[in-house]
């Protein structure tokens, strides 16, 4: 009879899969990226004069 590498004189431990802490941080983790990314493109128009050619006719000057 022939020992395979499959043989061993201990018991290998085996991994009891990702903690459930985990598991809710990565969820919250990609609801964060995803609310980042809504909040990006709503927002991508305020405070911006189109068009381009607009641009330089702002008057900068003056009260904030």
């Amino acid at each position: 009879m022939a020992l395979g590498a499959d043989v061993s004189s201990y018991e290998i431990p085996q991994s009891r899969g990702i903690p459930p802490v985990v598991r809710y941080l990565f969820g919250v983790g990609v609801i964060i990226i995803v609310f980042m990314g809504v909040i990006t493109v709503v927002q991508a128009g305020e405070n911006h004069s189109w068009p381009a050619a607009k641009t330089p006719a702002i008057d900068l000057s003056g009260k904030l």
